[in-house]
């Protein structure tokens, strides 16, 4: 199971007080804020205690589906970051075998041809442990082995052949140019993870936001001056790097 960093789970904490809340106390204040509204536009105002209610239950709910959006694209983060590390591995697994046997293709070919060998066939730069320039590298030297091929006995039983080396080492490059393509395939989908992430961040700032910038205006319109403390929005919560007060605790007398 993936281990939520702390700041998710502030911004989590922070929703679940500010829903909780609102469903706590959403009947109550629909009703005060009902009877305000009687007091101001008359009897046949529509702003019921229903109708206040909805409003609250609607902000609590969604809310609640922003957080959820928020939990599961981090899930999905973990899961890609998860994915990436066998199929990297196994990259530089590949790579690894394939700069090792253009050091021996090197030994073998400077042992029977020379310097000049080395030259004609590419041979003569230096290795390199970046797996897509070991790929060209290979690939390049293979080209050159099939462009001048040669086979060579050695008098004391050793023998060089270009078109098994050219072979050998191609086999060996489509394997890692295989494990490349995955690993590029791999790091666009955490890119495109990252991306839905930020998005439902921000849709979860959004709904947090507007949700308790709400819930403050109305306890303060019923005169719930400390829970409106508590449940205003901060930029700190905002950012996760706080989840506040504990929203709890008995309305005013006569709220």
């Amino acid at each position: 199971m993936t281990t939520l960093g702390e700041q998710l789970q502030n911004r989590i904490r922070v929703s679940e007080k500010v829903i909780a809340s609102a469903r706590t106390h959403g009947p109550k204040i629909a009703a005060i804020l009902a009877d305000y509204a009687v007091t101001i536009e008359g009897p046949g105002t529509p702003a019921t205690a229903e109708a206040f209610k909805a409003v609250i239950y609607a902000a609590a709910n969604g809310l609640e589906h922003a957080t959820k959006g928020m939990r599961e694209t981090e899930h999905t983060v973990a899961a890609e970051k998860a994915d990436d590390v066998p199929v990297r591995q196994k990259r530089e697994e590949a790579c690894s075998e394939v700069g090792g046997l253009l050091v021996r293709l090197r030994s073998a070919v400077e042992d029977h041809l020379g310097a000049e060998g080395v030259r004609t066939y590419g041979l003569a730069s230096e290795g390199t442990r970046v797996p897509r320039k070991v790929l060209e590298y290979a690939q390049n030297v293979v080209q050159l082995l099939e462009k001048a091929p040669v086979k060579i006995a050695s008098p004391f039983g050793g023998s060089f052949d270009s078109a098994v080396a050219a072979a050998t080492l191609s086999a060996k490059a489509a394997i890692l140019a295989g494990f490349i393509v995955d690993d590029d395939r791999e790091a666009r989908e955490l890119e495109d993870a990252y991306a839905l992430r930020d998005r439902a961040v921000a849709a979860w700032s959004d709904a947090y936001q507007g949700a308790a910038a709400m819930l403050e205006g109305l306890y303060r319109r019923a005169g719930w001056k400390e829970l409106a403390e508590k449940v205003r929005p901060t930029l700190r919560k905002v950012r996760g790097e706080e989840v506040g007060d504990d929203i709890e605790g008995a309305p005013p007398e006569g709220g």
